[in-house]
This record gives structure tokens, C-alpha cells and sequence, in this order.
């Protein structure tokens, strides 16, 4: 059976959710050191590159636990998390 003949459900197993996830969690170091350089380059002061470095890398760990918990449904769920993000920053 070729990829595409396959459901999501069929592509969405424990294995593959925990290499997905594993795989975020190995990259969250990484997403903060990213974060905080990249702040600090377009001139934040290092609290606020500090504070934009930690929020990156807990989205970064929330969206490995809800990827483990929920596997391939998790998109819809951020979805509805972005969606109330922008409502509270207008």
C-alpha cells in the first residue's frame, strides 16, 4: 500500500508519534539558543531575548507532549491554540 492510499490514521502510530516527539525534545536546546541569539541580533536587551528564548522552547515542549498524547488529531488543536492567541493580542 503507497503513502497515499494510506489514512492517517494508518500513518499515525505509537512509534511514530514517539520519534516525533522525541525529536522535539532533543531540538528544544536548540530552539532556545536559536531564539535567544536571533533576539539578541535584531537588538533585543537580554531580558526580552531571555523571556523570547523561554516561550519558544516551552511551544516548542508543549507541542511534543500534545503530539504524544495525540498523535496526528494535535493539529487541530493547535489550530484553535493559535486562533485564541490572536484574539487576545488584538
Amino acid at each position: 500500500m503507497s503513502d497515499q492510499q494510506q489514512t492517517p490514521a494508518q500513518r499515525d502510530t505509537p512509534e511514530q508519534r514517539q520519534r516525533v516527539a522525541m525529536l522535539l525534545l532533543k531540538l528544544s536546546p536548540l530552539m532556545f539558543v536559536l531564539c535567544y541569539v536571533l533576539a539578541a541580533v535584531q537588538g533585543a536587551k537580554w531580558q526580552h531575548s531571555l523571556l523570547i528564548a523561554v516561550v519558544g522552547t516551552a511551544m516548542c515542549l508543549g507541542a511534543a507532549g500534545l503530539y504524544k498524547l495525540r498523535g496526528s488529531k494535535s493539529t487541530s488543536d493547535l489550530v484553535w491554540l493559535n486562533i485564541l492567541l490572536r484574539l487576545f493580542t488584538r
